[in-house]
């Protein structure tokens, strides 16, 4: 009947419009922050039936059913979850998912129902909480304690990175070691070179003038962040006990090497911090006397207190340095401080009774050729005080927070989530989304681990509509609701022919 024709053709014009308002809304979100572009698919509605089927006989095939459609309905709504490009900000706060997983939102203090986001374009507030300027709502993840460890157990909460928070001062000595692979037991490193025709030639005339000498500048700290200066000073070894080079030196594997040349340095304070002299037993600005040797390609090979070592005497012996053994004095790489000197500005009542120690010294890195003597602080363990100046975030989620003073330390560890049933999630408006029974729990877990997606800081997912794709289905939705229509159109006629038969 014409008024059946009508109602298919306003069943769908319905759709259609449906459709066209889906590809609007992705077309109008087409810059928005990780959206997920959608698709509606269509069913067709029940079937009128005016004759039913009949199974074949001995005399007859069968008869096939006759049905008649009565109209189109929404199907569904699927979500494109498909990974978006990549918007490089340089906002710390700012971060993506790369792969699968969620952002997860809840109150500030960790109440209510949380939302889920792949919007990571968060801030701070004046109370150090990561959160999501557009909502309010806070990031969870899992705070770090004081040493910098993340427990990743039980639900995360809100994120908190505290504003101002200083880094506590380290000693030269007591911060994380120093030095070649397999050998990090060291806390002042130097590189550089020593010029072995400089060495050769004060050998000969049995004397080391001035322009043989090698130094450089460094800072040390004492347990209290305050800095004190001190210089090494390498000269030819002129006297060896009557054994002359070359002679043989263990290195630090326990190796004997021929060394070429030998020079014995010293420490020097300019501020009145005194070191211990193993020899004496006795303290003053400048350190007892220690030896370093190099073979004949200028290569470092180990350091000693003793001039000309006997073989064999490694630690435990402790005429040279072994490898992940700890300094001494005896191996000739060790400085031990016994008083910290004035500093300038500082609370030096309390400066000369910070902790003393010892401070191992690491010359790997040096070396004794034929070319101009330039010797380089390459590095030390020892930190002042610092505060909280930036932050970043890892793959895996983990912010670190930088210090003024250099140092570096976790601060906390954002939290994803996912889905068995990603399509399953309820839009709630603001890029987020709740949990829905279709969609399953969440699946709390860490980034760039097992199913998560790793995580890019500084940057943000862009929208993954495609232009070209929606203006496509856009003009085939329009022409299909054209076409619905003027199905009506026809079927209205077709009526108006009928009731003039009637008349």
């Amino acid at each position: 009947m014409p008024s059946d024709s009508m109602t298919i053709g306003a069943s769908g014009m319905d759709a259609y419009q449906a459709q066209i308002d889906v590809i609007s809304n992705d077309i109008a979100n087409v810059g928005t922050t990780a959206f997920k572009s959608q698709n509606l698919t269509f069913q067709d509605l029940f079937y009128q039936t005016q004759q039913s089927a009949s199974a074949p006989t001995t005399t007859n095939g069968g008869v096939n059913a006759q049905q008649v459609g009565i109209g189109v309905k929404i199907g569904a709504t699927d979500t494109d979850t498909s990974q978006g490009g990549v918007q490089t900000t340089g906002v710390n706060t700012n971060m993506m998912i790369n792969g699968d997983g969620y952002f997860i939102l809840a109150n500030a203090d960790g109440t209510g129902a949380p939302k889920y986001t792949r919007d990571g374009d968060f801030s701070l507030n004046d109370n150090g909480l990561l959160f999501d300027p557009s909502t309010g709502l806070g990031v969870m993840g899992y705070t770090a304690d004081a040493a910098g460890n993340v427990e990743a157990t039980g639900s995360p909460g809100p994120i908190q990175i505290p504003i101002g928070l200083k880094a506590q001062a380290v000693a030269t000595g007591a911060g994380a070691k120093l030095g070649p692979a397999g050998d990090k037991v060291f806390d002042m490193s130097f590189g550089g070179n020593v010029d072995s025709t400089q060495y050769a030639a004060a050998v000969s005339n049995g004397t080391a003038p001035a322009s043989s000498l090698a130094t450089a500048g460094t800072t040390i700290y004492d347990s209290l962040g305050d800095p004190h200066l001190v210089q090494v000073t390498f000269q030819p070894a002129l006297s060896n006990g009557g054994v002359a080079v070359p002679f043989s030196v263990d290195n630090a594997s326990g190796v004997a090497v021929t060394a070429a040349t030998e020079w014995a340095y010293t420490m020097t304070s300019t501020d009145g911090t005194t070191f211990l002299n193993p020899a004496t037993n006795t303290s003053s600005t400048t350190s007892g006397i220690q030896y370093a040797f190099f073979d004949q390609n200028g290569q470092f090979i180990n350091t000693s207190a003793t001039r000309a070592p006997a073989l064999g005497t490694t630690l435990g012996g402790t005429a040279v340095h072994s490898a992940d053994g700890l300094p001494s004095a005896a191996s000739g790489d060790q400085l031990t401080v016994t008083k910290w000197g004035v500093v300038p500005g500082a609370n030096n009542s309390a400066t000369q009774t910070a902790a003393p120690g010892a401070i191992g010294i690491d010359l790997s890195g040096m070396t004794s050729n034929a070319a101009t003597a330039q010797v380089l602080s390459t590095g030390q363990n020892g930190l002042a005080p610092g505060i909280l100046s930036n932050i970043s975030v890892g793959q895996d989620g983990t912010i670190t927070g930088s210090f003024t003073n250099g140092a570096s330390q976790t601060l906390a560890r954002v939290a994803v989530a996912t889905f068995q049933n990603e399509q399953g999630l309820t839009r709630t408006g603001g890029s987020d989304y709740v949990a829905s029974p279709d969609s399953g729990a969440a699946e709390i877990g860490t980034a760039n681990s097992g199913s998560f997606g790793a995580i890019v800081g500084d940057s943000l997912e862009l929208s993954n509509v495609s232009i070209s794709d929606e203006f496509t289905k856009l003009i085939t939705a329009q022409n299909a609701y054209t076409s619905n229509s003027k199905s009506i159109t026809v079927a209205n006629e077709d009526l108006q022919t009928v009731i003039g038969l009637i008349h």
